[in-house]
């Protein structure tokens, strides 16, 4: 079923590349207009029928607006886009952080446009067009983040879209969401990067080949795009912070009681672990 004439969007990366793919495939919508200076018309011929020269073409006859930009450039996406959008259209993106996203696109559009935070759990640690995958959000999460000012229409072809593609969504304020993406997802990032560079410091030559399962499934997110994290780690930097430093804390505590040889200790912050991570997953 078509739920948008056009689609435009700006950012044909990873996710806005396979969401493209997917609402194509699904008949969601009647075309796709691509913006991404990043990449040539090739790499982009895949999932858009047609590829602008700027922004604002992208935009001007669109009914649904995607925004899958770096994080940090989103509300700048915004202002530059606002001035083209058609009467009606409707603007969402998928950034990993919601608050700041949400209150800046809010007040740059005011009600020139309908705007829906949107962020769907899905993604793999590789990235650009080439790794475009329609069936990515099969199955997947899709935070939505509404506030008292959302348009309901908007609301409703932003989850429309979204559950054509075979996601599933879950209405959660945008404060809330990066608070538990900052538990779930941002602090373990880090305690990936963290590890390694550790592993870095000491010297990986012994190493190189070397690693097992073990060593692939913690520290798997750590192939992920750098630039990537750089911005999602300053966005969410106020709920990441105590994070760390509880992370910190708890290696510390790992670290004495080794060096102190307390079984009985050691063992009761690998139990509380353990229990933790069996709560969280609902094992």
């Amino acid at each position: 079923m078509k739920l948008a004439g056009t689609l435009g969007l700006i950012g044909c990366g990873h996710i806005g590349g396979s969401l493209a793919k997917a609402v194509r495939a699904a008949g969601a919508v009647g075309r796709v207009v691509g913006f991404d200076p990043a990449w040539d018309a090739e790499a982009l011929s895949s999932f858009c029928d047609e590829i602008a020269d700027t922004e604002g073409t992208a935009v001007a006859q669109a009914d649904l607006v995607v925004l899958a930009v770096p994080l940090r450039g989103i509300a700048h996406a915004v202002a530059r886009v606002a001035p083209f959008l058609k009467k009606g259209a409707v603007v969402t993106d998928v950034g990993s952080t919601k608050q700041g996203i949400v209150t800046a696109c809010e007040a740059i559009l005011g009600e020139q446009a309908r705007f829906v935070g949107a962020h769907p759990l899905a993604g793999t640690e590789r990235s650009g067009p080439m790794a475009a995958d329609p069936k990515l959000f099969a199955g997947r999460l899709v935070f939505v983040t509404p506030t008292s000012r959302t348009d309901k229409d908007a609301l409703a072809l932003v989850e429309a879209t979204w559950e054509a593609v075979g996601a599933s969504i879950r209405h959660i304020p945008a404060d809330l969401h990066d608070q538990i993406m900052a538990a779930l997802s941002h602090l373990p990032h880090v305690a990936a990067y963290g590890l390694v560079g550790a592993l870095y410091e000491r010297g990986v030559g012994d190493l190189c080949g070397m690693g097992g399962s073990g060593f692939t499934d913690t520290t798997r997110v750590a192939s992920t795009r750098p630039a990537t994290w750089v911005d999602i780690f300053l966005e969410n930097r106020a709920a990441l912070l105590p994070l760390i430093d509880r992370l910190v804390h708890r290696i510390t505590a790992l670290g004495d009681a080794i060096a102190a040889g307390d079984a009985d200790k050691l063992e009761q912050l690998l139990a509380e672990g353990k229990h933790a991570r069996e709560r969280i997953l609902g094992a």
